[in-house]
């Protein structure tokens, strides 16, 4: 069972155990989702459903979407895993991208964890979808519905003139929807030939930002740090 004291790859590898029967579920019970699309009387309309697997303990959400009628027998669908301690809830994804220890190195693929708070799921409800019906999961679903690809950047005082007193892990994401402020953390272990090899990523979201509600020159310099990000992406992959 995935539990909050684990280092990311312990995580991401239960993730990737899980997937095989994730998806089965995912197809098994699109069917009830269907039946329930077929007597929407608006659209959208989405559906959310729950299940353990019994042999890791671990708990998922499934949440199918028909954005009109045309969905309704193939609806859009994600997944997460949730996962609680004490008071404290996250939602947790798993992802892989290409990681240099340095500029010498091989490019291998590092396992990601992104975990996202309960504040910064409300805070993405309130300041997007500003639907205050919504459930947790639900709001979860529609994230992740609609921001696929998170675009991972480094933050400077153009964007957050306050960012030193967060520390060193501070970052942000982009994604489709707006701006997530973030920490990070990559682990790592020695190698034989003692250089620091990362093991795994840990991106933790603390709070979302309608691009909207941010002025022109944090606009313009998220903008800006994204193009150098993904130029460099490029040049080094």
């Amino acid at each position: 069972m995935i539990v909050l004291s684990m280092y990311p790859q312990e995580m991401h590898n239960q993730l990737v155990s899980d997937a095989e029967k994730v998806q089965y579920m995912m197809s098994k019970r699109r069917s009830n989702a269907t039946r329930v699309f077929r007597k929407a009387k608006s659209f959208p309309a989405w559906y959310v459903d729950e299940f353990e697997i019994p042999s890791s303990k671990n708990k998922y959400v499934l949440f199918y979407y028909a954005s009109n009628m045309g969905e309704i027998e193939h609806p859009q669908y994600v997944h997460f895993c949730v996962v609680s301690n004490d008071n404290n809830r996250y939602v947790i994804k798993g992802m892989q991208i290409k990681h240099k220890a340095s500029a010498e190195s091989e490019a291998l693929w590092l396992p990601q964890i992104h975990s996202y708070t309960s504040h910064f799921l409300q805070r993405y409800s309130e300041r997007f979808l500003h639907n205050e019906k919504l459930s947790a999961n639900e709001i979860a679903g529609m994230y992740f519905l609609r921001n696929p690809q998170p675009l991972l950047i480094s933050i400077n005082e153009e964007i957050n003139r306050n960012f030193q007193k967060y520390g060193e892990f501070n970052n942000g994401v982009r994604v489709d929807d707006g701006f997530c402020f973030a920490q990070t953390g990559i682990f790592c272990e020695k190698d034989i030939d003692k250089n620091k090899a990362a093991d795994g990523m840990l991106i933790v979201y603390r709070t979302f930002l309608n691009l909207l509600d941010m002025s022109d020159a944090q606009r313009e310099a998220i903008n800006k740090v994204c193009l150098e990000s993904i130029k460099r992406c490029k040049e080094e992959f």
